[in-house]
């Protein structure tokens, strides 16, 4: 666990750096999806997921919660409006595997339960191993597999919804 760890709500003025940092976090674990057939073309669909990326963070703000260490985001994740689907969880590639993706897990969760829903949902693209297992560890499940158009990338990928059951626990 990481010492001087704090979560907020994020801020439209940081929208550029939470892309940044979901792209890195996205191009270390599934940069090999991308199928182009030269160096520019790649370089171009990276690009474009880049800005993808920066704009959802503009238009997400609300709904993004920020993991930072010492004023620098590290992390994020987003939840949809008025539902239990957590959209996003990204940690900078440098924090992986600190408890931050964890953290911003739970917190997430939190606010699912507190908005009246009993169950959260999620999907990853089905090759994420790391991820797939991150969520497995935090209690989710696997309830799908399928192929499903990625805006995105523009292309067609396989993913998996994955669930997990929110209950109170007595203390």
């Amino acid at each position: 666990m990481l010492d001087n760890l704090t979560l907020r709500t994020a801020s439209i003025a940081e929208a550029d750096k939470l892309g940044r940092l979901a792209f890195a976090s996205w191009d270390s674990s599934m940069r090999q999806i991308l199928r182009s057939e030269t160096e520019a073309a790649l370089q171009n669909e990276r690009d474009a997921l880049l800005l993808s990326f920066q704009l959802f963070c503009i238009n997400a703000t609300p709904a993004i919660t920020v993991a930072e260490r010492n004023g620098k985001p590290i992390g994020w994740a987003a939840c949809e409006a008025m539902s239990a689907y957590i959209s996003d969880l990204w940690v900078a590639p440098e924090f992986q595997r600190l408890g931050v993706g964890r953290m911003l897990l739970s917190r997430t969760e939190q606010g699912i339960f507190r908005a009246g829903y009993d169950v959260s949902v999620l999907e990853t693209h089905a090759e994420n191993g790391g991820a797939i297992r991150f969520y497995a560890r935090e209690g989710y499940e696997i309830v799908w597999r399928g192929i499903k158009f990625s805006r995105m990338i523009g292309q067609r990928i396989e993913k998996v919804r994955m669930e997990k059951r929110l209950v109170v626990e007595a203390r």
